[in-house]
């Protein structure tokens, strides 16, 4: 595996990867069975240690500790780290030199004990997919559109930790020895047992976990110390800001982040943060460009604008069991716009 690879993965875990780094990741395991894997890897095993460190720096000296307890023991009667922290090489550095020693962890089986005897899983939805599955613990999750869901068939003894990528409801069984964390790009979720919401697409500006019943303990990655319990029918929200610099919010924007469910008044009260659980696709005052993300999940269509002005155009209703053509013939009712379908592509004009 490339250094390139341990670099631009430890980045990305870190939050530091600009937006052409991430598209590079993806390109590289897309095409590269055995990078996926790694990188999976890497993901646990950031997730289990990530709140130890505040920077690369740690996590390197700790990594470079441990394997060199692990030579001692195996009688190599070798003393030197197995591999050099590369303060000579400002492209790479600490950053680096983190990759390259977790890579040697995982790859040599040394970090591995934890998921010894442990299958990944994966569970995944394409667009204009929901899928409902029981994980081994007796949780029920629900996975909406294009979403993604990671975890280890056998959870290790203190902890059931998932990963995910896009929008699912859980009804976590209860286990208080044994607490339940959820993992996104922004946040983390901590639960015993309980009913919530969690919705971390990565094209979309914040990331929300809403709270139905029980109670969940939130705390963002950049401050981890900081914990945010929340009581039923309250969200937690954080703007996921501009991905081109590093993922960081500040304390005082977090804080006024806690707020209450939004309800849709109609003839039903509903709340809209789990509406998707009754296949209605439901938005209040919402402008164009972003319901029409949500749009291409819904649908499985890719939406294009040819006018920029078009994106700003703000639409409120309620969308269930509508063909796709039904669906726009109603938007445009509501405003004045022209659009035309091109297989499986939709232009706005």
């Amino acid at each position: 595996m490339s250094e390139r690879f341990f670099e631009i993965a430890i980045k990305d875990l870190v939050g530091d990867s600009t937006p052409q780094e991430g598209q590079e990741l993806q390109h590289m395991i897309s095409e590269n069975a055995a990078l996926q894997k790694q990188y999976e890897m890497f993901r646990m095993y950031w997730a289990q240690n990530h709140h130890e460190y505040i920077d690369g720096r740690r996590l390197f000296a700790n990594v470079q500790t441990r394997i060199n307890e692990l030579e001692k023991g195996t009688g190599t009667g070798e003393h030197e780290p197995l591999i050099v922290p590369m303060r000579s090489r400002a492209r790479l550095g600490w950053i680096a030199g983190a990759a390259a020693a977790v890579a040697l962890l995982i790859t040599g089986g040394l970090y591995f004990n934890v998921w010894r005897g442990s299958n990944l899983v994966a569970k995944t939805t394409t667009k204009g997919e929901k899928s409902t599955f029981m994980m081994e613990d007796g949780t029920r999750v629900t996975l909406n559109a294009d979403s993604k869901l990671e975890y280890a068939t056998s959870f290790p003894e203190k902890s059931r930790e998932v990963y995910l990528t896009g929008e699912a409801f859980f009804d976590v069984h209860g286990d208080a020895e044994k607490p339940f964390i959820i993992h996104t790009d922004k946040m983390d979720i901590k639960v015993l047992g309980t009913a919530f919401n969690v919705k971390s697409y990565p094209n979309e500006t914040s990331t929300e976990a809403t709270l139905l019943k029980g109670a969940i303990e939130v705390s963002v990655n950049d401050n981890p110390d900081e914990k945010f319990v929340l009581k039923p029918s309250q969200k937690f929200v954080v703007n996921n800001g501009d991905s081109t610099r590093k993922k960081s919010v500040a304390v005082k924007n977090v804080s006024s982040a806690v707020t209450t469910l939004t309800y849709f008044q109609q003839r039903d009260t509903m709340i809209m943060e789990t509406s998707w659980l009754q296949n209605k696709l439901v938005f209040q005052d919402e402008d164009f460009g972003t319901l029409a993300k949500r749009l291409e999940r819904w649908y499985n269509v890719s939406i294009r604008f040819n006018r920029n002005d078009m994106r700003q155009l703000r639409f409120t209703g309620i969308l269930e069991g509508e063909t796709v053509v039904e669906a726009f013939h109603a938007l445009r009712l509501t405003e004045g716009f022209s659009y035309r379908i091109e297989d499986s592509t939709i232009v706005i004009y």
